[in-house]
């Protein structure tokens, strides 16, 4: 392997790093509201480098506090990717919090990303699939009173960041910077609200003539009230409003009551299946 330094990537490294992105065969991307130059100014983000080249980069700076997704891989093609890999996971282990217990992990979308991360010690954790709706309505439950459905407000996401971590583990939770970004990307965001309490919410994307339900929440003591059902029941009639036909949503293959509510309202699975992988618990010393 050639000669490699490694650093920290800096806020003035923007260019450079674009232009190194746009141009690799060998690229993880994780799947994520903010995109990998986002990560800029946090850490871990390092890159490894030649005294001229750019060779290597890989981010995963924790969030939410204590999970950290590995944001960003990628490896030019003068170099191995298990070698720079290896390099650039074995630095950025240490500068996880060492305070508190945290979780390293990572979902593999490609084969050569999957070898790299079984040969260097993760394990499965679960796998995430993919729905598409048959676009056709389901029957339409009456929603219990008072519950309604409103469109979110943004002064409505500190509520929503508690919902969120209630109703979902920790490895799938979402801060409130995710959350703020999330719903100003987002194309649809509706709240179930009973009283002044939100109790659900859904946030959605959408492109000419595709939309993906991107997250849906209902506050566990509300469940089994059809509160999710009217939420994406709301969503398909807002996109069928947009000339939207193709609805896909992406949920973990042992929610087994997430996947009972799309199949009850007409998803069906694609086939596709993503595994998340998790680097061994690494415990504070």
């Amino acid at each position: 392997m050639v000669n490699l330094h490694v650093r920290p990537a800096q806020i003035g490294d923007h260019s450079r790093l674009a232009t190194f992105l746009n141009y690799q065969t060998h690229i993880h991307h994780h799947l994520d509201w903010r995109s990998p130059l986002d990560w800029l100014g946090y850490q871990p983000f390092l890159l490894a480098e030649t005294e001229h080249n750019l060779e290597a980069v890989l981010a995963c700076p924790p969030d939410p506090l204590k999970i950290a997704w590995i944001r960003i891989f990628a490896s030019s093609s003068l170099v191995s990717p298990k070698s720079v890999w290896d390099l650039l996971l074995g630095h950025s282990i240490p500068l996880l919090d060492p305070k508190a217990d945290y979780r390293l992990v990572a979902l593999a979308l490609q084969d050569w990303f999957e070898a790299l991360l079984v040969n260097s010690g993760f394990a499965t954790h679960q796998n995430i699939v993919v729905l598409e709706w048959n676009g056709k309505l389901p029957t339409n439950i009456p929603l219990p009173e008072p519950i309604v459905i409103r469109r979110m407000k943004e002064e409505d996401l500190p509520a929503v960041k508690t919902l969120d971590q209630l109703a979902f583990e920790p490895l799938w939770h979402n801060s409130l910077d995710a959350l703020t970004l999330a719903f100003k990307l987002s194309s649809f965001n509706t709240t179930a609200v009973a009283g002044d309490k939100i109790i659900g919410y859904q946030m959605s994307t959408s492109i000419p003539f595709n939309g993906h339900l991107a997250r849906l929440a209902v506050d566990p003591a509300y469940q089994g009230q059809h509160i999710g059902y009217h939420l994406v029941y709301h969503l398909l009639q807002e996109f069928r409003q947009l000339g939207i036909w193709r609805v896909t949503v992406n949920t973990q293959s042992d929610n087994y009551a997430s996947l009972s509510l799309y199949e009850k309202i007409g998803f069906r699975r694609t086939g596709e299946l993503f595994p998340v992988y998790e680097y061994p618990l690494i415990k504070a010393s």
